[in-house]
């Protein structure tokens, strides 16, 4: 048996926060990505794109949020979004506001999709919900 939509996506986000951590000074944890993550898919509720899934907003926000982090150009409508996220509040995914930021480049889309094809995500899958653990995630 496979593994679940949400074990994928939290291997992808841990991935992306080593891969981040081992090249970059300005360190990240997972319960930020994953927060990141949350928001990118509430802004689904709104902006139904049926060529863009879930997952591919939610990543999207991910990859732009690094980005961000790592002092590379993002779009200036973005660049305070998540930054309370950076500045390291105390909110979990269930407990903050949602700031929609929908201005994402085609390209943005298509990198997000690769990430998720690469861990073996479906396009079926990437509409269903992510659903981190329970436990404090570090």
């Amino acid at each position: 048996m496979g593994s679940r939509f949400s074990d994928k996506i939290l291997a992808i986000l841990q991935h992306k926060v080593e891969d981040h951590n081992e090249k970059y000074s300005q360190k990240l944890t997972l319960n930020q990505l994953i927060r990141v993550y949350k928001r990118g898919e509430k802004i689904t509720i709104s902006m139904f794109t049926p060529s863009v899934s879930t997952a591919h907003w939610a990543m999207a926000r991910v990859n732009l949020f690094l980005k961000l982090v790592q002092e590379r150009k993002v779009n200036k409508d973005y660049q305070k979004r998540d930054d309370d996220i950076l500045k390291g509040t105390e909110f979990s995914y269930t407990q903050e506001q949602n700031e929609d930021f929908w201005d994402f480049h085609k390209l943005d889309f298509t990198v997000a999709r690769t990430d998720l094809l690469l861990a073996s995500i479906t396009d079926d899958e990437a509409n269903q919900t992510f659903i981190p653990p329970l436990e404090e995630i570090e």
